[in-house]
Protein backbone atom coordinates (compact mmCIF):
# COMPACT_ATOMS: atom_id res chain seq x y z
CA UNK A 1 0.00 0.00 0.00
CA UNK A 2 1.27 3.48 -0.90
CA UNK A 3 0.70 6.76 0.94
CA UNK A 4 0.96 9.88 -1.23
CA UNK A 5 2.42 12.98 0.41
CA UNK A 6 2.50 16.41 -1.25
CA UNK A 7 5.57 18.25 -0.01
CA UNK A 8 5.27 22.05 -0.01
CA UNK A 9 8.43 24.22 -0.15
CA UNK A 10 9.32 27.75 -1.21
CA UNK A 11 12.81 29.05 -1.93
CA UNK A 12 14.68 32.23 -2.73
CA UNK A 13 18.42 32.22 -3.47
CA UNK A 14 19.46 29.53 -0.99
CA UNK A 15 20.52 26.94 -3.54
CA UNK A 16 22.82 24.89 -1.33
CA UNK A 17 20.33 24.84 1.55
CA UNK A 18 17.48 23.89 -0.76
CA UNK A 19 19.52 21.03 -2.25
CA UNK A 20 20.52 19.81 1.22
CA UNK A 21 16.90 19.97 2.37
CA UNK A 22 15.71 17.83 -0.54
CA UNK A 23 18.62 15.39 -0.19
CA UNK A 24 17.82 14.70 3.47
CA UNK A 25 14.11 14.48 2.69
CA UNK A 26 14.54 11.84 -0.01
CA UNK A 27 17.03 9.87 2.08
CA UNK A 28 14.54 9.76 4.96
CA UNK A 29 11.79 8.67 2.58
CA UNK A 30 13.98 5.86 1.22
CA UNK A 31 14.83 4.68 4.74
CA UNK A 32 11.17 4.66 5.76
CA UNK A 33 10.22 2.64 2.68
CA UNK A 34 12.95 0.05 3.33
CA UNK A 35 11.63 -0.47 6.86
CA UNK A 36 7.98 -0.57 5.77
CA UNK A 37 8.16 -2.28 2.39
CA UNK A 38 5.88 -5.10 3.54
CA UNK A 39 3.24 -2.75 4.95
CA UNK A 40 2.88 0.85 3.80
CA UNK A 41 5.40 2.89 1.82
CA UNK A 42 5.28 6.61 1.10
CA UNK A 43 5.52 8.45 -2.19
CA UNK A 44 6.74 12.05 -2.12
CA UNK A 45 5.75 14.63 -4.70
CA UNK A 46 7.46 17.98 -4.19
CA UNK A 47 5.85 21.30 -5.10
CA UNK A 48 8.59 23.93 -4.96
CA UNK A 49 8.04 27.65 -5.47
CA UNK A 50 11.06 29.35 -7.04
CA UNK A 51 10.32 32.95 -6.08
CA UNK A 52 12.61 34.67 -8.55
CA UNK A 53 15.86 32.92 -7.61
CA UNK A 54 18.92 34.27 -9.41
CA UNK A 55 21.40 31.71 -8.04
CA UNK A 56 20.31 28.80 -10.25
CA UNK A 57 18.30 26.98 -7.58
CA UNK A 58 15.66 25.62 -9.97
CA UNK A 59 18.22 24.40 -12.48
CA UNK A 60 20.29 22.74 -9.75
CA UNK A 61 17.22 20.99 -8.31
CA UNK A 62 16.26 19.66 -11.76
CA UNK A 63 19.79 18.39 -12.36
CA UNK A 64 20.32 16.87 -8.90
CA UNK A 65 16.91 15.22 -8.60
CA UNK A 66 16.07 14.48 -12.23
CA UNK A 67 14.57 11.12 -11.25
CA UNK A 68 12.20 12.61 -8.64
CA UNK A 69 8.69 13.96 -9.00
CA UNK A 70 9.32 17.67 -8.42
CA UNK A 71 7.05 20.42 -9.72
CA UNK A 72 8.74 23.83 -9.81
CA UNK A 73 6.36 26.78 -9.74
CA UNK A 74 7.67 30.18 -10.77
CA UNK A 75 6.92 33.05 -8.38
CA UNK A 76 7.14 36.73 -9.26
CA UNK A 77 9.89 37.52 -6.75
CA UNK A 78 7.40 39.11 -4.36
CA UNK A 79 5.79 36.00 -2.85
CA UNK A 80 7.98 35.87 0.25
CA UNK A 81 7.51 32.88 2.57
CA UNK A 82 3.75 32.75 3.13
CA UNK A 83 2.95 33.65 -0.47
CA UNK A 84 5.42 31.12 -1.83
CA UNK A 85 4.01 28.35 0.34
CA UNK A 86 0.45 29.19 -0.74
CA UNK A 87 1.47 29.15 -4.40
CA UNK A 88 3.03 25.69 -4.12
CA UNK A 89 0.16 24.40 -1.98
CA UNK A 90 -2.45 25.57 -4.50
CA UNK A 91 -0.55 23.73 -7.23
CA UNK A 92 -0.66 20.55 -5.16
CA UNK A 93 -4.42 20.94 -4.74
CA UNK A 94 -4.84 21.06 -8.53
CA UNK A 95 -3.27 17.62 -8.92
CA UNK A 96 -5.47 14.58 -9.41
CA UNK A 97 -3.50 12.58 -6.83
CA UNK A 98 -5.50 11.82 -3.66
CA UNK A 99 -2.95 13.13 -1.13
CA UNK A 100 -3.08 11.57 2.34
CA UNK A 101 -0.88 14.29 3.82
CA UNK A 102 0.63 17.65 3.02
CA UNK A 103 4.16 18.11 4.37
CA UNK A 104 5.23 21.73 4.76
CA UNK A 105 8.96 22.19 5.15
CA UNK A 106 11.41 25.11 5.15
CA UNK A 107 14.19 24.85 2.61
CA UNK A 108 16.80 25.48 5.34
CA UNK A 109 15.64 22.44 7.33
CA UNK A 110 17.44 19.11 7.17
CA UNK A 111 15.20 16.30 8.39
CA UNK A 112 16.56 13.41 10.44
CA UNK A 113 16.49 9.88 8.95
CA UNK A 114 13.46 8.77 11.01
CA UNK A 115 11.36 11.89 10.43
CA UNK A 116 8.52 10.01 8.75
CA UNK A 117 8.31 7.43 11.53
CA UNK A 118 8.14 10.31 14.00
CA UNK A 119 5.47 12.27 12.14
CA UNK A 120 3.26 9.31 11.31
CA UNK A 121 3.53 7.91 14.83
CA UNK A 122 2.45 11.35 16.10
CA UNK A 123 -0.56 11.18 13.79
CA UNK A 124 -1.46 7.74 15.13
CA UNK A 125 -1.00 8.91 18.72
CA UNK A 126 -3.31 11.88 18.20
CA UNK A 127 -5.94 9.69 16.52
CA UNK A 128 -5.82 7.26 19.44
CA UNK A 129 -5.93 9.91 22.18
CA UNK A 130 -8.34 12.45 20.65
CA UNK A 131 -10.21 10.50 18.01
CA UNK A 132 -9.36 13.18 15.43
CA UNK A 133 -6.71 13.97 12.86
CA UNK A 134 -4.63 17.00 13.83
CA UNK A 135 -1.65 18.99 12.60
CA UNK A 136 1.83 17.97 13.71
CA UNK A 137 4.88 20.18 13.99
CA UNK A 138 8.25 18.46 13.95
CA UNK A 139 10.66 19.76 16.57
CA UNK A 140 13.96 21.04 15.17
CA UNK A 141 17.29 21.61 16.88
CA UNK A 142 20.32 23.74 16.12
CA UNK A 143 22.66 22.42 13.43
CA UNK A 144 25.66 22.47 15.79
CA UNK A 145 23.93 21.78 19.11
CA UNK A 146 21.36 18.97 19.38
CA UNK A 147 20.25 20.19 22.81
CA UNK A 148 19.25 23.64 21.54
CA UNK A 149 15.66 23.58 20.28
CA UNK A 150 15.02 26.08 17.48
CA UNK A 151 11.48 25.45 16.18
CA UNK A 152 8.49 23.15 16.65
CA UNK A 153 5.53 23.91 18.87
CA UNK A 154 4.86 26.62 21.44
CA UNK A 155 2.51 27.03 24.38
CA UNK A 156 1.20 30.34 25.66
CA UNK A 157 2.59 31.44 29.02
CA UNK A 158 -0.28 33.89 29.34
CA UNK A 159 -3.32 34.42 27.15
CA UNK A 160 -3.35 38.04 28.30
CA UNK A 161 0.24 38.88 27.40
CA UNK A 162 0.34 36.49 24.46
CA UNK A 163 3.95 35.42 25.08
CA UNK A 164 4.90 31.77 24.60
CA UNK A 165 7.62 29.17 25.13
CA UNK A 166 8.89 26.31 22.97
CA UNK A 167 8.10 22.76 24.01
CA UNK A 168 11.02 20.40 24.52
CA UNK A 169 11.37 16.79 23.36
CA UNK A 170 9.57 14.35 25.65
CA UNK A 171 8.28 10.78 25.85
CA UNK A 172 5.05 11.52 23.99
CA UNK A 173 3.78 14.18 21.56
CA UNK A 174 2.59 17.33 23.29
CA UNK A 175 -0.44 19.49 22.56
CA UNK A 176 0.63 23.04 21.67
CA UNK A 177 -0.98 26.41 20.97
CA UNK A 178 1.27 27.44 18.08
CA UNK A 179 3.02 25.41 15.39
CA UNK A 180 5.99 26.29 13.21
CA UNK A 181 5.96 25.06 9.63
CA UNK A 182 9.67 24.28 9.45
CA UNK A 183 8.34 20.72 9.47
CA UNK A 184 4.55 20.48 9.55
CA UNK A 185 2.48 17.43 8.61
CA UNK A 186 -1.16 18.08 7.77
CA UNK A 187 -3.60 15.23 7.02
CA UNK A 188 -5.99 15.67 4.10
CA UNK A 189 -9.02 15.85 6.44
CA UNK A 190 -7.65 19.04 7.97
CA UNK A 191 -7.12 20.77 4.62
CA UNK A 192 -10.59 19.71 3.52
CA UNK A 193 -11.99 21.42 6.62
CA UNK A 194 -9.94 24.63 7.00
CA UNK A 195 -8.10 25.03 3.70
CA UNK A 196 -4.56 26.35 3.38
CA UNK A 197 -2.72 29.44 4.66
CA UNK A 198 -4.84 32.60 4.86
CA UNK A 199 -4.41 34.87 1.84
CA UNK A 200 -3.62 37.95 3.94
CA UNK A 201 -0.16 36.86 5.09
CA UNK A 202 2.83 38.00 3.06
CA UNK A 203 5.77 36.49 4.91
CA UNK A 204 5.44 35.53 8.58
CA UNK A 205 2.65 34.46 10.89
CA UNK A 206 0.79 32.14 8.52
CA UNK A 207 1.88 28.98 10.33
CA UNK A 208 0.86 30.37 13.73
CA UNK A 209 -2.46 31.45 12.25
CA UNK A 210 -3.02 27.98 10.79
CA UNK A 211 -2.64 26.27 14.16
CA UNK A 212 -4.97 28.77 15.84
CA UNK A 213 -7.52 28.33 13.05
CA UNK A 214 -7.28 24.57 13.52
CA UNK A 215 -8.01 24.90 17.24
CA UNK A 216 -11.08 27.05 16.59
CA UNK A 217 -12.31 24.20 14.41
CA UNK A 218 -11.64 21.55 17.10
CA UNK A 219 -8.59 20.19 15.30
CA UNK A 220 -5.78 19.08 17.65
CA UNK A 221 -2.38 20.78 17.28
CA UNK A 222 0.63 18.80 18.46
CA UNK A 223 4.42 18.87 18.45
CA UNK A 224 6.30 15.63 17.97
CA UNK A 225 7.87 13.85 20.92
CA UNK A 226 11.36 13.88 19.43
CA UNK A 227 13.54 16.01 17.19
CA UNK A 228 12.63 15.67 13.51
CA UNK A 229 15.22 17.89 11.90
CA UNK A 230 17.97 20.47 12.16
CA UNK A 231 17.44 24.14 11.42
CA UNK A 232 19.33 27.21 12.53
CA UNK A 233 17.29 29.82 14.40
CA UNK A 234 17.75 32.77 12.07
CA UNK A 235 15.29 35.28 13.51
CA UNK A 236 16.47 38.28 15.49
CA UNK A 237 15.12 38.12 19.03
CA UNK A 238 12.87 40.90 20.25
CA UNK A 239 15.46 42.49 22.53
CA UNK A 240 18.04 42.76 19.76
CA UNK A 241 15.47 44.06 17.30
CA UNK A 242 14.19 46.84 19.56
CA UNK A 243 17.76 47.96 20.29
CA UNK A 244 18.37 48.03 16.56
CA UNK A 245 15.21 50.10 16.03
CA UNK A 246 16.31 52.54 18.74
CA UNK A 247 19.61 53.08 16.92
CA UNK A 248 17.84 53.91 13.63
CA UNK A 249 16.54 57.21 12.37
CA UNK A 250 12.76 57.46 12.00
CA UNK A 251 13.08 57.13 8.22
CA UNK A 252 15.18 53.97 8.60
CA UNK A 253 12.75 52.53 11.16
CA UNK A 254 9.75 53.14 8.94
CA UNK A 255 11.47 51.51 5.97
CA UNK A 256 12.46 48.52 8.13
CA UNK A 257 8.96 48.03 9.56
CA UNK A 258 7.34 48.36 6.13
CA UNK A 259 9.52 45.62 4.62
CA UNK A 260 7.59 42.32 4.22
CA UNK A 261 10.14 40.21 6.09
CA UNK A 262 9.53 42.09 9.35
CA UNK A 263 6.36 44.07 8.68
CA UNK A 264 3.79 44.97 11.30
CA UNK A 265 1.08 43.99 8.79
CA UNK A 266 1.50 40.23 9.25
CA UNK A 267 1.78 40.52 13.04
CA UNK A 268 -1.32 42.69 13.37
CA UNK A 269 -3.30 40.42 11.04
CA UNK A 270 -2.39 37.48 13.26
CA UNK A 271 -3.63 39.35 16.33
CA UNK A 272 -6.80 40.62 14.64
CA UNK A 273 -7.80 37.16 13.41
CA UNK A 274 -6.93 35.21 16.53
CA UNK A 275 -6.78 37.55 19.54
CA UNK A 276 -9.23 40.29 18.49
CA UNK A 277 -9.68 41.67 22.01
CA UNK A 278 -5.97 42.53 22.06
CA UNK A 279 -5.89 44.10 18.60
CA UNK A 280 -6.29 47.78 19.54
CA UNK A 281 -3.77 47.43 22.37
CA UNK A 282 -1.25 45.73 20.07
CA UNK A 283 -1.84 48.29 17.31
CA UNK A 284 -1.08 51.13 19.73
CA UNK A 285 2.05 49.37 20.97
CA UNK A 286 3.27 48.89 17.41
CA UNK A 287 2.85 52.61 16.74
CA UNK A 288 4.83 53.37 19.91
CA UNK A 289 7.46 50.92 18.66
CA UNK A 290 7.72 52.90 15.43
CA UNK A 291 7.65 56.44 16.81
CA UNK A 292 9.08 55.95 20.33
CA UNK A 293 11.02 52.67 20.39
CA UNK A 294 12.78 53.45 23.68
CA UNK A 295 9.39 53.92 25.38
CA UNK A 296 8.24 50.65 23.81
CA UNK A 297 11.25 48.92 25.34
CA UNK A 298 10.43 50.31 28.79
CA UNK A 299 6.80 49.17 28.48
CA UNK A 300 7.94 45.64 27.62
CA UNK A 301 10.30 45.63 30.62
CA UNK A 302 7.47 46.75 32.92
CA UNK A 303 5.18 44.05 31.49
CA UNK A 304 7.96 41.48 31.98
CA UNK A 305 7.83 40.37 28.37
CA UNK A 306 11.03 38.42 27.83
CA UNK A 307 11.02 38.77 24.04
CA UNK A 308 9.72 42.36 23.86
CA UNK A 309 6.59 41.48 21.88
Amino acid sequence: MKTDIATIITCFNRKNKTLACLKHLYEACAQYNVHHQTSETIELTVFLTDDGCTDGTAEAVKAEFCDKNIHIIKGNGQCYWAGGMRLAWKEALKASTPWEYYLLINDDTMVVPNVFEELISTHNYVLETTGKAGIYSGITCDIMDDTKITYGGEKFKSNIKGDSFSVKPSDTPKMVDLTNANILLIPKQVVEKIGIFHEGYIHGGADYDYSLTAQRNNIPTFATAHVCGKCEFDHMNGKSEIDRLISMSFKERKKYIMHPTHADKDYLLLIKRNLPKRYIFCWILRKIRLYLPYLYKQICIMRKLEDYK
